[in-house]
């Protein structure tokens, strides 16, 4: 369900907070008579203004997102609308699979042959440079912190060489602090997670929620922020908590 136009979303939050629009005015520094034009819709503040208030109200980016739909007809700004552009204003990733490891974590070997199975017609050095992009892709993400959820077949399923690769490289990279890995556990299914689901949390504040699929990435509207977000924390309900998945990947190491 769509989140309500910016006069009536602001009023929500505000009253979630507890407070007056004279009191809301009086943490802004600015008057009564702005804050009572924005709630009556006769105007709309300027964008430091929002984001001050979206921070004020606690409204986690979704005043940002409803002050942006109104001004441009879109929710997201034009860099959201592609994955480079959303991962570098991230600061925290929620990954959940229901199939593979998460193309972020992927060791050499691992996305070798996954993009020879994606991709059979595909020439040696093409599959080499996109092996490469995909797995050196998080270490120029420094500021992103991932947690991603995965069943641990989609480690088991592979040979002996590239399962035993994988494991050692997730391990590495939880050894580092900035991943965080939960394992669905053989004989689970994550029923409602179709395709990669990927939950961004911006610096701004906002959420951005896109889906990886084999021939390109989705990015949604915010309109779909809170039902796909709630997959994600039934996807972390299935698995095995962070030490348990530790220790089913270093039986596989």
């Amino acid at each position: 369900m769509s989140d309500p136009p910016f006069p009536e979303l602001m009023t929500n939050f505000r009253e979630l907070q507890g407070l007056t629009q004279e009191q809301l005015a009086s943490r802004m520094g600015c008057s009564a008579a702005s804050v009572s034009r924005w709630v009556n819709g006769q105007s709309l503040p300027h964008r430091p203004l929002v984001e001050k208030l979206d921070k004020e109200l606690c409204a986690e980016g979704k005043l940002i997102a409803s002050w942006r739909q109104a001004t441009t007809g879109h929710a997201l700004p034009e860099w959201a609308r592609s994955l480079a552009g959303i991962e570098t204003r991230a600061r925290s990733l929620q990954f959940a699979s229901p199939v593979l490891v998460p193309g972020y974590l992927q060791s050499p070997s691992y996305a070798d042959a996954v993009f020879r199975a994606w991709w059979p017609d595909t020439s040696d050095e093409e599959i080499e440079r996109l092996t490469q992009l995909r797995t050196q892709r998080l270490s120029q993400l420094p500021q992103l912190r991932v947690t991603a959820v995965f069943p641990i077949s989609g480690i088991t399923g592979f040979d002996s060489l590239v399962r035993r690769e994988q494991a050692a490289h997730l391990l590495a990279l939880v050894e580092t602090g900035q991943v965080r890995v939960h394992l669905v556990p053989e004989g689970t299914l994550l029923l409602a997670v179709t395709a990669p689901l990927m939950v961004f949390r911006l610096r701004t504040g906002e959420t951005v929620i896109t889906s990886d699929h084999v021939d390109g990435n989705v990015v949604y509207g915010a309109d779909r922020n809170d039902r796909l977000a709630s997959l994600i924390t039934g996807a972390m309900a299935e698995a095995l908590p962070a030490r348990l998945s530790l220790e089913a990947l270093k039986d596989l190491a």
